[in-house]
């Protein structure tokens, strides 16, 4: 269903971008099959009798002049500025590039010659017409009696418009340019959809490992926070255990002090010396005798 989908619009987007590219490539090859045709008239005007009776042959034998090699190249002659496309060709091929080239009609029912010139340049079409009419009267003058038999006049033109050769070509070149190149950005931008899709997907992953990533190290941090608090808790319940222990200990020391009038023995040096009781570190002189008889019997007696 979704793969129907898919196609359905890549299909409308194709018929869109084809006409869109068609149109577009149209405008950009017009100029290239444009061409401009020139176009001028001339009257034969009879000057006598006779030559009129004959006026509607010699109009056609004047049209005919124009398509002869002869006359193309007495026109190059009689007119330097313009150039021999053709001047590679062999006679024949020349002979038939020129005639592709003019065209000249007698108009039916008439003594009026139409000369027609065809160039992709406007100023050059204009220029090979006005100059196929001033060689056509001097070739006329060659057959004919220019102040006796006939008389040419120029009735009309130059008239010079544009138009489309090979209009089908143009408009064929244009749709198969345009559906190519159609094809070709669907194509490249279905692809780079993929990748920014892609890209997306792993910014996303990577995202996603590096909130997890950041996650367990702050509870990483916060559990060693906790165990360091801990700790200290620990070390401080003991050191007050520590202190009370050593104050007991100290009072337990103080507490079991030796008597004061017990015999203290000199030491001599180099000997180890037991710690002295007394706190004021003064001791006391030893009782004689009669002191120590004096205080048993106050011991037996209960006065001490």
């Amino acid at each position: 269903m979704f793969e129907n989908k898919k196609k359905i619009k890549f299909g409308v987007y194709f018929f869109i971008l084809t006409l869109i590219l068609t149109v577009t490539f149209i405008i950009s090859f017009l100029e290239s099959f444009r061409h401009y045709d020139t176009k001028i008239e001339i009257l034969l005007i009879p000057r006598n009798e006779k030559v009129a009776f004959y006026s509607n042959q010699i109009a056609q034998n004047m049209a005919e002049f124009t398509h002869t090699l002869s006359f193309y190249e007495k026109l190059l002659a009689d007119n330097k500025s313009i150039e021999d496309n053709f001047s590679d060709y062999s006679k024949d091929e020349r002979k038939k590039q020129w005639n592709r080239k003019i065209k000249t009609n007698l108009k039916k029912n008439s003594s009026i010659i139409e000369i027609g010139v065809s160039d992709a340049n406007r100023i050059e079409s204009e220029k090979i017409a006005k100059q196929a009419v001033f060689t056509l009267f001097e070739t006329a003058s060659q057959y004919y009696d220019i102040k006796k038999e006939i008389d040419l006049r120029i009735i009309d033109g130059p008239i010079t418009e544009w138009k489309i050769k090979n209009w089908f070509y143009l408009a064929g070149l244009s749709f198969l340019t345009g559906g190519l190149l159609s094809y070709l950005i669907l194509l490249l931008s279905s692809k780079m959809e993929r990748i920014l899709l892609e890209l997306k997907n792993k910014d996303e992953i990577l995202s996603k490992n590096h909130n997890e990533n950041k996650k367990y190290k702050w509870e990483f941090v916060t559990q060693d926070k906790k165990k360091a608090s801990n700790r200290e808790v620990i070390s401080e319940s003991d050191n007050y255990q520590f202190a009370g222990k050593n104050q007991e200990v100290g009072t337990a020391v103080k507490k079991s002090q030796a008597p004061s009038n017990l015999p203290i023995r000199n030491v001599s040096p180099g000997t180890f010396a037991p710690v002295e009781a007394s706190a004021d570190k003064t001791t006391e002189k030893e009782p004689s005798e009669e002191e120590l008889k004096e205080r048993l019997n106050q011991l037996l007696r209960g006065e001490l």
